[in-house]
């Protein structure tokens, strides 16, 4: 079903996995369409309480593969369409996909995090680090910007405005547990151990809770990211509150 990733489900919890890792989980179409497509699984899944992300291997993900792109351009459109359809709306979406994502997402993370890699673990709503993880905005190195894909929103909000300019501003890598102490992740745990503890953390989330009940409370707290008023964050509670109380677990 999928050519670049491994989508299988625990219980009440789906795992998808990057599966590339001798191109240290690189993005390209292949992923970026895999990933969409296990993401519309998840959402259509009743029963599923929360998605875990994750890379096989020694790399989370290493950034957009730029080999791609010195390859021609399909016949139907020039350079720059291609560039912009292909690789940066492409990927840019996926960042979309992972918020409009009803189920809470815990990415599960060891190794290089690089460039959408870095985008990637930011979307993410809960994150375990392994000891190994480093993360940068690797696009500045080659005359790029550092925001890509959602970072530029996220970041800021996880860790600071000032710090998050420290790590899209400087191609430096930023290691799990400087991370950990900015508030970036939840755990900071041994690579081998990474989606273990993940696992867990989801677990232990879903084991007591509604899915429906713990979709409703991953929409309030994501419109709160756009800034929405006190006032509308609170319709939106009233609303969910007497929604969930109206359901069958409820």
């Amino acid at each position: 079903m999928y050519q670049t990733i491994r989508y299988e489900k625990n219980g009440n919890i789906g795992i998808a996995t990057i599966n590339r890792p001798e191109a240290l989980n690189a993005l390209n179409s292949a992923v970026v369409s895999d990933l969409e497509q296990a993401i519309s699984e998840v959402e259509k899944d009743a029963e599923l309480g929360a998605l875990i992300i994750t890379g096989e291997g020694r790399s989370f993900c290493a950034g957009f593969n730029l080999n791609d792109l010195a390859l021609d351009p399909p016949e139907d459109m020039g350079r720059i369409q291609r560039d912009f359809y292909i690789m940066q709306r492409m990927c840019s979406d996926q960042i979309i996909n992972m918020r409009r994502c009803e189920q809470p997402i815990i990415g599960a993370l060891k190794g290089f995090a690089v460039g959408g890699g870095l985008s990637i673990s930011c979307a993410c709503d809960m994150r375990v680090l392994g000891e190994s993880y480093k993360m940068n905005a690797g696009y500045l190195s080659i005359g790029y910007t550092g925001t890509d894909m959602g970072g530029s929103f996220f970041l800021p909000k996880i860790v600071g405005y000032a710090r998050a300019c420290e790590i899209l501003m400087n191609p430096a890598r930023f290691d799990a547990q400087k991370l950990y102490e900015w508030g970036f992740a939840n755990r900071v745990v041994a690579d081998d151990d990474v989606l273990e503890t993940a696992v867990a953390m989801a677990e232990e989330m879903c084991r007591e809770t509604a899915p429906f009940g713990l979709r409703l409370t991953k929409e309030a707290l994501q419109c709160s990211l756009d800034g929405t008023s006190f006032e509308n964050c609170i319709k939106m509670e009233n609303r969910n509150q007497v929604l969930a109380s109206n359901t069958n677990d409820g």
